[in-house]
């Protein structure tokens, strides 16, 4: 079955990105692609992977349409049709630059100008924040996990300080987000996908106001804080 639930996912995310990118550049727009994601894929992917959902904290979250910095733990390659399909907003996503060459999905998001960081590179790096930085001012929702790279045990690790320079630039609110479960359903290290039970807990968002280089550290930590206690 698990065979039969990752052949599934694959051939409706090929099929998926296809249209999306069609509809972009019918369009001359990436909000129509960006939302298809949210719409149309991940509600298929989670129904494939056969997640049991409870959604806690979603009140937390304003109804007005303001941008937000959206940080999450990563525990799973799943997260991401997770996040698309628990949050009630379009989100573009900040990702390393190796996926910008991945068939399907890498030229999905170019497609839709979501932004490839480069971290062997302190320069480019700082260009990508930047960049990310401007999309948010421009009313764009973003997701980033501050780990860098999924959890193996579950336990959540270390945030890296670009997110938080991003956010320091861009001047809007962290939304914290924490998802339990999802190792489970579809571990970091194989191909074996698992039905069982998610949570995904929204908190409230957390202003950057007074963030820079003297209070960084501990926003960071004050940030990791409340997505482990989430």
């Amino acid at each position: 079955m698990s065979a039969i639930r990752l052949t599934g996912m694959i051939l409706w995310s090929i099929f998926s990105i296809t249209s999306s990118i069609i509809v972009r550049f019918l369009t001359f727009s990436t909000d129509r692609g960006v939302a298809m994601a949210r719409t149309v894929w991940s509600p298929v992917i989670v129904w494939l992977a056969g997640i049991k959902f409870t959604v806690k904290g979603l009140e937390n979250i304003p109804t007005d349409k303001r941008s937000y910095i959206v940080i999450s733990n990563h525990e799973s390659v799943i997260d991401i049709p997770i996040l698309c399909y628990t949050l009630p907003f379009n989100v573009y996503f900040v990702a390393k630059k190796e996926i910008n060459k991945v068939p399907f999905i890498g030229w999905y998001m170019h497609a839709m100008g979501m932004i490839f960081l480069d971290r062997g590179s302190r320069e480019k790096s700082l260009q990508s924040m930047i960049s990310a930085s401007s999309l948010i001012r421009a009313g764009k929702s973003v997701i980033t996990f501050p780990e860098g790279t999924r959890s193996l045990n579950g336990k959540i690790g270390a945030f890296k300080k670009g997110t938080f320079v991003m956010a320091e630039q861009a001047g809007v609110d962290i939304l914290p987000v924490k998802i339990t479960g999802a190792g489970k359903i579809w571990p970091s290290l194989g191909f074996t996908i698992k039905r069982g039970p998610v949570t995904v807990s929204f908190g409230k968002p957390i202003s950057t106001a007074g963030l820079n280089n003297e209070t960084r550290a501990a926003f960071i930590e004050q940030v990791k804080g409340v997505v482990e206690g989430l």
